[in-house]
């Protein structure tokens, strides 16, 4: 019995410091463009069987971080690509961490700030704009299910899971939420000038000739 958990408490000692040995870095891009996707990438330092890494993401100085998984490249490197920011959104802070399959935080990087501009010029790739275009967004918190991402448009948007690990249909980022959203400017003028020269001309009364 005292030899089992010897190699127990061996084994346990043994994940305890590759955890500690394993550093994840990020390379920052120079600029997050406004109203667009960027990419973050990420580097691990050793394989970490059964965890997977994924990129956190906020408005800079808000309270809670959403999240997306990230994509694999050969020599343990990844990339994320978080929501697009909106217009009001001058700053977006961010962190790599890695997650087991319960959804608990390992290692993680530091954190790390990128200013939104107009000008930034960053173009995806075909792969990185299919990524982009389908966003599965993940929450930390109970209050952030049933919310707009804070910050962030909706566009490119598609589902979100919530704290408890539970993907669901985004009920504010859906098909007919983000034709609303992000079309409106667009359809309510349009609505407006097909109603320019409409005139209702009531029927004959059958009591009037």
């Amino acid at each position: 019995m005292t030899g089992r958990r010897l190699l127990l408490a061996c084994a346990l000692l043994g994940f305890a410091a590759s955890a500690r040995a394993q550093t994840i870095s990020i390379q920052e891009p120079k600029c997050i463009p406004e109203e667009d996707n960027t990419v973050i990438h990420a580097s691990l330092s050793a394989d970490a069987p059964g965890r997977v890494p994924r990129l956190y993401f906020r408005w800079k100085n808000q309270t809670d971080f959403y999240w997306v998984a990230m994509e694999a490249e050969p020599g343990r490197k990844f990339w994320g690509i978080p929501a697009k920011p909106e217009r009001r959104n001058e700053e977006v802070e961010y962190y790599v961490a890695l997650v087991d399959a319960a959804g608990q935080v390992g290692s993680r990087s530091e954190s790390k700030k990128t200013k939104v501009t107009k000008d930034c010029d960053l173009k995806l790739t075909p792969k990185e704009r299919g990524v982009a275009e389908n966003l599965i967004v993940g929450e930390t918190t109970p209050e952030q299910q049933g919310e707009k991402v804070v910050g962030f448009l909706c566009k490119g948007v598609i589902a979100r899971v919530n704290s408890q690990g539970i993907r669901r249909t985004d009920e504010i980022c859906g098909p007919c939420a983000v034709v609303w959203w992000q079309d409106k400017r667009a359809i309510i003028p349009a609505l407006a000038g097909s109603l320019v020269g409409v005139v209702v001309i009531d029927e004959p009364s059958k009591s009037r000739p």
